[in-house]
């Protein structure tokens, strides 16, 4: 009887319950434009009920107790709480505190709408995709104002950066500031973190922006920011890439049989109709390919060599990553790891590395006290491409075998072969050279806000490298005794920073105040070995200790310190009126104490005119209109780190001196190597910038324009000095001003079209000129290859001196014509040759007629992105383009046949052709020198024939990418998936007749890239 009565209460129990819970069938969407909400949270105030998350139409259904309420929630809009009904419509508003970004600015952070410098923010979302070993590679071509070279080096160590152009005639010392999480650095930041640790990134190029770091900022500022675990939320993230790379040559250049018919014809032209004897060729009417013979006497059997596919390969590159955070309202902390494993489309050259890091941040006492920090330990290796490996493979003779016939590298260098070295003997020795690296880098801070809104706070960061270096070179037929050089080398840089932050909110009125000090020092520390005459040649026993002769050791140190005092003081009236004041005072170890101090002060000021009453009625399109002026002063401190003090080296074999007249004994002595300048001081770049931020349709449209103007006086330089002054006569001087000015803008157009398509559009442009205006009067004409009257002042860094030109010669008419029109005292006309133009107009075509050609810095940038996503698909497009005259200086190979034995260029094809025509037709019809093995032309001398339009548009990446939606990854648990496809460099429209119009000259190459990748996280 009891159990039935108490199986009938509960039956009672639980129909009472059903009868009081409801269906909730609900949908959330915008204030603003009554879109749908995909993904708002949904959470019952009832504990034990399960919350939902809105559809792609923005509906939840769940089921809840009568009476109860539910807080929905959503990324950018104010949360709301409601009571449940069965049908339910929930209007979020946005939340302009939310929506108005927070950016990091040095030493502490501001409001986008509040900035009166110019700063540029990229969000890694934006690039996530992009596999690379270095995060600043993912920048290429989406910041204006900011330069990136890269090549195909694995592990992106090659990557180089400028802001603005450069502000220096030192070429290593045009490079920005990293801050990392507040420590300041100079190192690669593809050795210090992965590109899965990055949260954002913020470009500060102006002095209002960057000169609280004062002597360290000329070149601009790059602050990094990493993850940080959010509160109440506990995450496992992970990411992986795989990325074959393929190598894609930019050369059309000849085989062993095609190069034969061309020495053929350049022979028959400089020798009157002769035909050449060649060991390789024979010397019959045509040329065929003959066996010769190796170094060490073994045949080497006719053969077309491509010496470009023999040293490239495919590769590929992996990336994993994993991400672990949790964080509660008092603290938070996260840890991730990631591995890279990039091999190089060079055969032999690689890059690996493991990155681990640990963040910590907690509050105590309501928050007011704070301490957290970072910590990053990264191991990596590389084996690098052999020097010289690109060039060497393009003017490779292609009849040069890469073994002999009994399997021995062919390094014959005689007849018509070149000394290029074989480049495959090379990267097979690279195997054994081992380069390996460990680096620490971190920072720990506290912060206490004694009163309120006063915040003290102490940040100590280090950085912590170690390098260990082998090279061997075996013994090979031209030289019989092997070599051994290793080194190790220590850098200790640490960092302390102390500041204190103060703000004040009075009505219409804010202030923020902030002041600090700053202690920084360098140690570094190296060693290094040499010998020769390893008996045993096996890896095992590659060391110092097994080397027989010529053992020479050495060591060093060198310390570099500065300590700084730096203020900031911003104040915004009526959220309209801005300005900001910043000043900072260096003082540092590498001048004198008489000049080792300098401040660097900026001023900036801003007007917010959309937020006046009279642009009301341009509310319903004017989002946001601000103007902005700035003028600063910002320090390069990128010298020698003893560049004031005379040196002398200590040195048996150069500074010694027998004193007793024994003949034997010898005094260890010294030799000078500089000498000091007592009156060097700081090197200064003065920037004024003027910008307008604009936002059109609620902000859909946003738009930055900035002009600049940045100019360094008293440039730091080493400059040449005459013999007479004798041993160590270099010097550290004040010298040279230079200019760089231009304009630069960001568009974006960004909107929702319907409840599942939406795109956006960004567009960035930079148009800059640079010009040197001053020089050193002692090398004012000599200083970057000018001569007597012809100065550098006036052109831009690293412009070419050298010959303009018109084309070749037709005709034997024109040739004639030309003759008798100037005296010829450089060169000699015939037809198919370059003709010189008479520069100065004196009648006489000679060395004085050379000039300045122009440069190949780039006239103006462009960078383009589109990207759409419909339902769960997305798609996006970015190209860069780059508007500039380029130096290609692979002619010397591939179009000068007289110039090299080594291989040249199929355009010599046509050009022997068009020689046979003109035999018969008396007109040359080629713009290409015609072939010849006489160099009486001086073709090797710089001119405008090297010069070409190095313009070009490439499409950088390609990506199409898929996540599942809300409500699968719901029922998984998941809280995103996705999958991508991407390819990297895909195409290049250009007229650029060099390998690749955007790395110039002859770095490692630039793959084509195809990645496929999975991101999920729970």
């Amino acid at each position: 009887m009891k159990r039935i009565i108490l199986s009938t209460f509960l039956l009672i129990v639980a129909i009472a319950v059903q009868a009081q819970s409801i269906t909730v069938h609900g949908t959330v969407v915008s204030a603003t434009d009554s879109e749908p909400l995909i993904g708002a949270s949904v959470i019952s105030d009832v504990k034990g009920v399960n919350g939902a998350a809105t559809d792609f139409d923005g509906n939840f259904t769940m089921i809840v107790p009568e009476g109860s309420s539910l807080t929905v929630s959503y990324i950018g809009f104010k949360p709301k709480t409601v009571k449940a009904e069965p049908e339910m419509t929930i209007i979020l508003e946005e939340d302009t505190e939310t929506l108005d970004e927070v950016v990091v600015v040095g030493y502490s952070s501001e409001k986008k709408s509040d900035l009166t410098g110019s700063v540029s923010v990229v969000k890694m979302k934006d690039v996530a995709d992009t596999p690379t070993g270095n995060v600043i590679q993912s920048l290429q071509g989406r910041v204006a104002g900011m330069t990136i070279t890269t090549d195909g080096t694995p592990g992106g160590l090659s990557t180089g950066t400028s802001i603005r152009g450069a502000s220096s005639f030192r070429g290593d010392a045009n490079g920005p500031l990293y801050v990392i999480d507040g420590v300041m650095t100079r190192e690669n930041p593809g050795t210090i973190l992965s590109s899965n640790d990055v949260e954002s990134i913020q470009v500060l190029k102006d002095a209002a922006s960057a000169s609280i770091y004062g002597a360290q900022a000329a070149n601009g500022v790059i602050i990094i920011t990493t993850k940080r675990a959010k509160s109440g939320e506990a995450r496992v993230t992970f990411d992986a890439t795989l990325t074959m790379q393929t190598y894609n040559s930019g050369l059309d250049l000849l085989d062993a049989y095609q190069w034969g018919e061309v020495y053929w014809s350049a022979y028959k032209y400089a020798h009157n109709g002769a035909t050449p004897s060649s060991a390789v060729y024979g010397n019959g009417a045509t040329p065929v390919l003959q066996t010769y013979k190796n170094l060490n006497g073994v045949d080497v059997l006719p053969q077309s060599t491509d010496w470009e596919k023999e040293i490239h390969r495919t590769a590929l590159m992996q990336t994993y990553s994993i991400g672990l955070s949790k964080g509660s309202e008092n603290g938070s902390s996260s840890l991730s790891l990631s591995w890279l494993d990039h091999d190089g489309i060079v055969k032999g050259s690689d890059f690996q590395r493991i990155n681990t890091r640990f963040s910590s941040d907690y509050g105590f006492l309501g928050n007011r006290l704070k301490a957290g920090g970072n910590v990053a330990v990264n191991w990596w290796k590389a084996h690098y491409m052999p020097d010289g490996a690109e060039e060497n493979a393009v003017k490779q003779h292609p009849a040069k075998a890469v073994y002999d016939a009994e399997g021995v590298y062919v390094d014959q260098i005689n007849d018509i072969l070149g000394d290029a070295p074989n480049m495959m003997r090379l990267i097979n020795n690279n195997k054994s050279n081992n380069h390996e690296y460990w680096r620490v880098f971190g920072n720990a801070y506290l912060q206490i806000e004694p009163i309120k809104n006063l915040i003290v706070k102490t940040n100590f960061g280090v950085n912590y490298y170690n390098e260990t270096n082998k090279t061997f070179e075996p013994k090979w037929l031209r030289d019989d005794v092997n070599k051994l050089t290793q080194s190790t080398a220590k850098n200790v840089d640490w960092v302390w920073t102390n500041t204190a932050q103060y703000n004040i909110d009075l009505g219409k009125n804010s202030i923020m105040a902030l002041a600090g000090v700053e202690s920084k020092k360098y140690h570094n520390e190296s060693f290094f070995g040499y010998g020769t005459g390893l008996e045993i040649e096996d890896p095992n026993y590659i060391y110092l200790g097994n080397v027989t002769a010529n053992k020479n050791v050495g060591a060093g140190a060198s310390n570099y310190s500065m300590f700084s005092g730096f203020g900031k003081l911003n104040y915004t009236y009526d959220n309209k009126y801005l300005a900001s004041f910043t000043i900072r005072r260096d003082a540092s170890s590498r001048l004198s104490k008489d000049h080792n101090y300098d401040w660097f002060p900026s001023f900036s000021a801003g007007w917010r005119i959309s937020q006046e009453s009279f642009m009301e009625s341009t509310s319903s399109w004017l989002s946001d209109l601000k103007i902005r002026g700035s003028w600063g002063i910002n320090g390069n401190d990128l010298i020698d780190n003893e560049a004031f003090y005379a040196k002398y080296l200590m040195s048996l074999d150069r500074g010694s001196y027998n004193m007793n007249g024994d003949g034997t004994t010898l005094s260890p002595g010294a030799f000078r190597i500089r000498t000091t300048n007592p009156d060097l001081k700081w090197e200064k770049t003065y920037q004024t910038n003027f910008g307008i931020d604009a936002g059109f349709f609620n902000n859909r449209l946003i738009v930055s324009l900035d002009y600049f103007h940045k100019e360094t006086k008293d440039m730091l330089v080493e400059k040449p000095y005459i013999a007479t002054i004798g041993e160590g006569g270099y010097c550290w001087y004040n010298g040279g001003e230079m200019v760089n000015r231009g304009f630069e803008g960001q568009i974006t157009w960004r909107t929702n079209v319907n409840r599942d398509f939406s795109y956006e559009v960004g567009f960035n442009f930079t148009v800059q000129k640079n010009e040197v205006t001053d020089l050193l009067d002692d090398i004012y004409y000599s200083y970057g290859g000018g001569y007597a009257g012809h100065s550098l002042v006036g052109q831009s860094l690293g412009s070419w001196m050298g010959f303009k030109t018109d084309g070749v010669f037709r005709s034997q008419e024109e040739v004639d014509e030309y003759c008798n029109r100037y005296q010829v005292e450089f060169g000699h006309p015939a037809v198919g040759r370059v003709k010189y133009v008479d520069a100065d107009g004196d009648g006489k075509i000679n060395y004085n007629d050379r000039t300045w050609l122009g440069c190949d810095l780039p006239k103006a940038q462009f960078g383009l992105n589109l990207a759409a996503n419909w339902k769960g698909f997305d798609l996006s497009m970015f190209f860069t383009s780059i508007i500039r005259d380029a130096f290609n200086n692979s002619k010397y190979y591939t179009d000068l046949f007289q110039c090299w034995n080594g291989n040249h260029g199929t355009r010599l094809l046509d050009a022997t052709k068009a020689y046979d025509n003109y035999l018969l037709t008396g007109y040359y019809n080629c713009d290409t020198p015609a072939p010849t093995t006489d160099n009486n032309n001086n073709e090797h001398e710089v001119s405008e024939f090297h010069i070409e339009n190095g313009s070009f548009l490439r499409m950088k990446t390609l990506t199409v990418g898929y996540s599942l939606p809300a409500s699968l990854r719901s029922k998984l648990k998941l809280s995103n998936a996705r999958i991508y496809l991407q390819a990297q460099n895909l195409f290049t429209i250009t007229n650029y007749s060099g390998a690749d119009p955007e790395g110039l000259g002859y770095p490692y190459a630039l793959p084509r890239q195809y990645t496929v990748g999975i991101q999920f996280g729970f």
